[in-house]
Parts: C-alpha cells; structure tokens; sequence
C-alpha cells in the first residue's frame, strides 16, 4: 500500500509542476486548472483504490474542485458518501484517507456522512449547499452518488437559496471597507472579485442551467459581448490568483504590498516613466473587477427575476417612453437609447427624482450601457443632455448613486474626457487609499451627507453651514473637479481650473458661480495646508489666509470643501483634533473678514486677559500672576490658543519653578492632550517623543516652547492608534502620566534613545522621496523654519529631534502633521551657525540619513 501511495504523490507532485511550468510559459490559466484537476483526479483514484477497494462509498469533488477551478494553494473540497452512517471501519478509513491527503500537501477539505446526514448539513448551512451544487463523481459508488446529487437538487429551495446568496454578498462587500482592503483586496472575496463571478454561476446553476458561458448565451441570459467581457475578467483574476499563490508559495488570496511587486513582475509588468509595475498590476485588477461590478448589475437582476417572487408584480405606467415594475424603471423600447440618445441621461433623470424607484430594470440597463458606450463630443454638445447633467448636481438628493452609477459603466468618463483619464489611477502618497475617482466620489458623497437631515449629527457645525449655503451645487461640482487634474504632472490644482471654468461656460453657469467653482479647485488644498503646517493662533497667519480666501462666501464654501475631503481621502486622517484646528481656523478667518482685526500686541493682550480673568475668579494673588506672566514672556500668547493657555496657567500659577506635567482626554475622543514642564536641557524635545512612541502612541501635533526663564513647555496632541481594539483609556493615561512624572524627575533611564521604528509594510514597498526645505526667517537673523516631508514611522520625532540636538541647533516651536504613514512637519530653529553653507549641508545629511531609515 505504502509503495503505491508513494508513487501517486510523487506522481502529482511531477504533474503539478508540469502544470504550473506550462503555466508560466503560457499563462493560460484554464488550461492550468485542467491539467492540475486530471492530475488530483488521478491521485485520488489510485489512493481511493488503495484504501477504500470494495467498499459501498462515493468520492465527491465540491466547492472549487469540484467547479474545477482549483488554484496551486487551494483547499481540496471533497464529499465521503455512504448510503447509511459510517460504520466504525469506514470512519477509520476516511481518517487514514484524510491523512494521507495532508501528508500530500493538499489541505483536503472533506465532508463525510450518509446521505441524510450530508444532505442535512446543506439545508442547515448555505456554504455546505452551494459547495454541494458544484459536486461532481470522482470515484467509487456511481449510484450513490447519483442519489445524493439527485437528492441536494431536490431539496434546495430555488428562491430562498438565491436571496441567501445575495444577502451573502452584499455582506462580503460590507466587509470589504477600510484602507486594508483598499490597498490590499482580495482577490477572491473583493467587489467584483471571483467570488462575485461564481455567484453569477451559481444563480443561475440553482435554476438547473448549465453554468457554461455558450449555453448562458443561447439561454438569453448573457450576450457575446458580455460573455467575452466576463470571461477575460475571470481569466485577469484568475491569472492574479494563481501567481499570488506561487509567489506566497501557500494559499494567498489578499493582494499585500510585500507580494505585488513580485506578482507584477510573474505577469511581465516592468515600471516606465508614468507608473511603476505595481501600480500596473492594480490597474489591471481595478479594471477586472469594475467589468464584473458592471455585468453584476444586469445578470444578477435578471436570474433573480427568472424565480417566482412571493411579492405581487406590480406594474406602472410613467410615460410613454418608461414604465415601472416593481422598484425598477423599464423602457418599453429596447432601442430606446441607441434611437434617441437623449435619454440616457433622461432615464437617469427620473431615477434621482423618484424615491420609489431604485434600480434600472436589467434588459433596460443592457441597452442603456451599450448606448452609453457611443457617447462622443456631438452627445457632450447637444444642450439637452448638458441640461440634464447640470441638474443631477442641482436636484441634489441620490447625487451619490448617480455619480458612482454613472462612473461604474463609464459614462462620466465619456462625457467628460478628463474623468477618463483618473479612472483606477492610484495615488502612492502614503495617505490615500482610494484610486482618484474613487475618492472625489467619497468626497461628493461626504459633501451630500452634509446637507442631509439624516447626518447632522455626525458633523453639526459643519452641516448648519451647508444648510445655511445658498449654492449647494457649485460645492457638489467643486468635489467633482478638485483632483481631476490628478496624474497629469504638475500641479493638479492649478490644471484642473480650466477644466472646471469650461465645465461651467458649458453647463450655463454664471461668472460668480464660475469663480467660486474655479476659486475653489485652485486654493482646495490652502485651509488644510495652513491649519496642518502653519501656527494658526499667530493673528499674521490668519491675516495671510484671509487675503487669499477674501469673503464669507468663499471661506464657508472652502471650509466644507475641506472637511468633505480629508474625510474621503483615509478614514484614519479625520480625528477630533483635525475637526477642531480647521474649525478655530474658520471662526478666527470668519471674525477677520467681518472686520475683527487685531494686532500681535492686541491678541496677546486680549489671551492674558482672559487669563487673568480666570486666575482672578479662583482668587489667585495677583503677585503669583505677575511673577507667572514674567517666566511665560511675551512670546507665549502669540504661540498658544486660548484654551491652551486657560489650561497651561491654571497649572502653572501657583509654582513657575516645579517641573510638573498634566494630561487630558479632549472631550468624546480618543486623543490625549499632553503638557509637559520642567527646566530646557538638551535632547528634552526627543527623550519626550520617544516616550509617547514607547507607549505606542500616534503623535497628531506638538507645539515645543521654551519660557523666559528657560523652562520648557512643551505640548502634545497623541492619539491611541486603532489597534488598540478596546482601550483602557484611564489605565493608558495612568501609565503615561508615571512614565512622565519619572522623566520631568530624573528617574527615567536613557537606555533605549537610539531605538529607531519600523516602516509598515506600505510604506516599504511604496516609498516616498523624503524632502526637506531649509529657509531663512526674513528680518530675524538666526531664525530658520525647517520643513520636512518624510515615511512615517515610530521614534521618527524623537530621531529628528535628536539630530537637531546634535546639530547644537534649538528647537523653538514644532508643527507636526501625521497624515496616516505620511509626516509632513514644520519647525521653527534658531541657530546662528547655520549661516554657514557648510553647516546647512551637515543638518540636511544627517536629517536625510535620519528620513530615510
């Protein structure tokens, strides 16, 4: 027995390999699912043989093997059947039988019963019943398996097994949210992956067709065209999934950043001046999945609708062009679109206006998207149909289901030629996560959301703008055309205005409608730029962005333009201390506009006296006071908002000479403000940032001062990182709050300063260029601001702080913006010796050293 078992696994292994060197050669991936199946077959028979001679069994192949798609690192799916419950001998030879499998390496997947007692297990278990209605004989009793094919067929409710199926995906799809499955999709499980193809198989499998393309075709179920389209998405997939596989050298169905580089180049993809073979290989796979999500649309309606529904069919007549059944809209001319292009713009129309209709009947939605797909310049001229285009930004409500509608079968992209062009682009920022068409339709659904009821609660200061704002359109179109510029080369923001100022001479817009559109797809970087990178308690920078930004109308519209953005650009960039510095920027410009200018010398006034307001009401000596204006200085009021400062003095009045620290949590948030004080010595800034990366957290802002009498005060804004599943807020902040106590007190080691973090896994294998800027502050000799641009990564603060330190270099203030494993930090320096050209060059050297780690 040993003998022969030891020849039927060498026997695979040599065919196998045969298959997979074929594959690589030819890279025909059905041909190797053919070759690799015979090959299991045959394995299988000589160890069913070997084992279960004479015996009354069956030997399934379910699931994928049994579909006969089966991948190098797949589970082998496969059925025991008995007629009757396995005897005790029987379950002693499917064990030695399983066994014998992963001995082989197979991964075998097995299910093992009586007929009963599998045919349960499909009624009790969706899974069980669909790997079930892909089962085929391999070997053994041919009539028991007969009977239990006959039998899974029989008992499955046609209808119920359609919605359970349906249902199934949808929730697949639910999961797939987040940056990981973005960045990393799974090939087999992502929207429009395989899983979505065989679900389209296994609907109509369920009704008794044959799941062959050709007879899918004769059945009027698909048409050629569709068929090539869905069959070369299933052969792109396949190919990703079968070299993810070899690559991994196990089963591996996420797309991960360490393998695409390697899978790229398995597919021949080689990097060229425009993108580099990673980025080739997710363009492939977004253009896979996006023709599977188009045809999902029209093939699954119509399999579903071939089963008898329990609800009654409703008919109603809208026009004489349309009628509706159901929630659909049907057209009663199947060459409706193709006679009288108008229309497509026209059916879209009436779906955004009518809440009882959700979806375009399948047969309908087939000649519209081949219709569609003759959308040229004559079409874009025509002003009916720019008549209607204007008006899906102004009805407004479903705004976000026409716009990724239209996007998914590609009409956006033909009417517009600059939309075309983003289509599935990727942006390797290292804090995107979307391809750029993706995320402007996030930031259009976040800019809708806003102006709906149903959300006020999630952003209620910036939804009563949105409700107060007379041109909500022009905001809606402002989403549209802020990155369509994006992968032209240079800046995208300054290309896109001319896409924009065409769009609305076209579509009837007015010279002030046009400005602000414009206005706003030039300068829709500025509010984040200067609220991330510039102090904004400093009333000169308020001064600098209100000339730029120069009305209430434009401040307003920028600011929602903003918010909608960072939230549409990486759910890890929006947080309560991002909300609160774009929203104290917006109400210091909005007070600047209305004529509330001040100077230095008033603001500062006017934040000390606030201050002694509050120490005077807690009856605070006025001597203390003094003698605490004193070690602040002058500088302080101009560097700190008000809330800080409230905070900072209530701690610091009654002892200007104790070194103390404080933190708090801001209010329904997960981010700690932290305040340290205690006498400047060297590497102070840095031993700080190492402690809060020690303690794993993200550090969001960091302000560093030093007081008139030398004293450092020092504050942190660090956020608890996600993967802190279910944060023990008190116990964190007490632990931190003790680590700091023994700093400020000298009791802390400095054994670990040279601890240098890791990159993650994105940003090693899709790096940024680090960059730095060096400029010189005009009229104040000594005083340089530093800008940095750099991968994100743990202890990178501290390192950078440490190099200044080195450097003999002080650190006077610090912008830090964390833009997901993206930094992009300001400094302010002052160092006399860095007049020396030489000495610049050592700084930027060992910084680069330091940003490049």
């Amino acid at each position: 027995m040993q003998t022969v078992i030891q020849s039927a696994i060498q026997d695979l292994h040599f065919k196998k390999q045969q298959a997979i060197e074929h594959y690589r050669a030819k890279r025909l991936p059905m041909v190797f699912f053919e070759s690799y199946g015979k090959a299991l077959e045959t394995a299988l028979g000589a160890l069913w043989q070997e084992i279960f001679a004479g015996s009354a069994l069956c030997l399934l192949a379910t699931g994928g093997f049994g579909r006969g798609e089966m991948y190098p690192g797949s589970d082998l799916d496969l059925a025991v059947v008995a007629a009757h419950p396995l005897s005790e001998a029987e379950q002693e030879k499917v064990a030695s039988f399983v066994q014998t499998l992963w001995d082989m390496q197979l991964a075998p997947a097995i299910k093992a019963g009586s007929i009963d007692e599998l045919c349960q297990s499909a009624q009790d278990d969706i899974t069980s019943d669909t790997a079930f209605l892909e089962a085929r004989f391999i070997c053994g009793s041919h009539i028991i398996a007969e009977r239990t094919l006959q039998r899974m067929s029989l008992q499955r409710d046609t209808a119920a097994f359609i919605e359970a199926k349906l249902v199934e995906m949808q929730q697949r799809h639910a999961k797939a949210q987040g940056s990981g499955a973005v960045l990393e999709p799974n090939v087999k499980t992502c929207p429009g992956g395989l899983r979505d193809i065989h679900t389209m198989l296994w609907l109509a499998k369920a009704q008794g067709l044959d799941a062959e393309v050709h007879t899918l075709i004769s059945q009027g179920i698909i048409t050629r065209a569709e068929a090539g389209m869905l069959m070369n998405s299933h052969k792109q997939l396949a190919k990703i999934r079968i070299d993810l596989h070899l690559t991994a050298g196990r089963e591996e169905d996420r797309l991960i950043f360490d393998l695409q580089t390697q899978v790229a180049e398995s597919m021949d993809l080689r990097d060229d001046a425009q993108y580099i073979k990673s980025e080739k290989l997710m363009r492939t796979l977004y253009r896979a999945t996006k023709t599977v999500k188009q045809l999902n649309g029209i093939l699954l309606p119509m399999l579903r609708g071939r089963v008898y529904s329990r609800l009654p069919r409703i008919v109603h007549n809208i026009d004489e062009d349309y009628y509706q059944v159901g929630n659909q809209i049907a057209a009663k001319d199947k060459k409706l679109f193709a006679q009288k292009p108008t229309h497509i713009f026209k059916i879209i129309q009436i779906l955004q206006s009518r809440n009882d209709i959700t979806t375009i009947a399948p047969q309908t939605l087939r000649g519209w998207w081949a219709a569609s797909q003759k959308i040229n310049r004559r079409f874009y001229e025509n002003p009916v149909n720019r008549e209607r285009f204007i008006g899906f930004f102004k009805q407004g409500s479903g705004l976000t289901h026409v716009a990724r509608f239209l996007n998914l079968y590609g009409v956006l992209g033909r009417y517009l030629p600059a939309w075309g062009k983003i289509v599935g682009l990727l942006q390797h920022d290292l804090f995107h996560i979307y391809p750029v068409d993706d995320h402007i339709l996030m930031v259009l659904r976040n800019m809708r959301r806003l102006a709906m009821d149903a959300h006020s609660h999630e952003l209620p200061f910036a939804s009563a703008l949105m409700h107060g704002f007379d041109k909500q359109y022009i905001l809606y179109l402002a989403a549209l055309f802020h990155d369509i510029a994006k992968g032209r080369g240079g800046d995208h923001a300054q290309q896109g205005i001319a896409d924009a100022r065409a769009f609305a001479a076209d579509h009837f817009l007015s010279e002030e409608e046009s400005s602000l559109l414009t206005w706003l797809v030039e300068d829709h970087l500025l509010m984040s730029s200067t609220a991330q990178k510039e102090d904004i308690q400093d009333p000169d920078v308020i001064a600098r962005f209100c000339a730029h930004v120069k009305t209430q109308e434009r401040l307003t519209a920028l600011y929602l333009l903003t918010v909608a953005d960072i939230r549409g650009t990486n759910p890890k960039l929006w947080n309560d201390w991002k909300a609160s510095l774009l929203e104290n920027l917006f109400h210091s410009a909005r007070r600047h506009l209305a004529g509330e200018t001040s100077s230095r010398t008033v603001i500062v006034s006017r934040r000390q006296q606030r201050a002694v307001d509050l120490l005077t009401q807690t009856n605070t000596p006025e001597k203390q006071q003094q003698q605490l204006w004193q070690a602040l200085g002058p500088a302080y009021f101009v560097r700190h908002e008000l809330q800080e400062i409230l905070w900072h003095t209530a701690n610091l009045v009654h002892n200007t000479d104790t070194p103390q620290t404080r933190t708090r949590f801001l209010p329904a948030s997960d981010t700690l403000q932290v305040m340290v004080f205690m006498p400047n010595a060297p590497k102070l800034f840095a031993r700080l940032s190492r402690i809060f990366s020690h303690h794993g957290l993200n550090i969001l802002a960091a302000r560093a001062f030093v007081t008139a009498h030398n004293y450092i005060l020092d504050t942190f804004i660090v956020q608890i990182p996600p993967q802190h599943e279910h944060p023990d807020y008190p116990n964190l902040q007490s632990a931190l709050e003790a680590e700091l106590n023994n700093f400020i007190h000298g009791c802390r080691s400095e054994e670990d300063d040279t601890t240098c973090g890791i990159r993650s896994r994105r940003s090693r294998h899709l790096p940024i260029a680090p960059g730095i800027r060096l400029m010189p502050e005009e009229d104040y000799p000594g005083w340089y601001t530093l800008e940095l641009v750099a991968v994100n990564r743990p202890y990178l603060l501290a390192n950078i702080a440490e190099v200044l330190s080195e450097q003999e270099i002080s650190l006077r203030y610090a912008k830090v913006s964390t833009l997901d494993e993206r930094v992009e930090d300001s400094f302010v320096l002052y160092s006399p010796h860095l007049d020396n050209p030489k000495n610049q060059l050592e700084l930027k050297q060992a910084l680069f050293e330091q940003l490049s780690n």
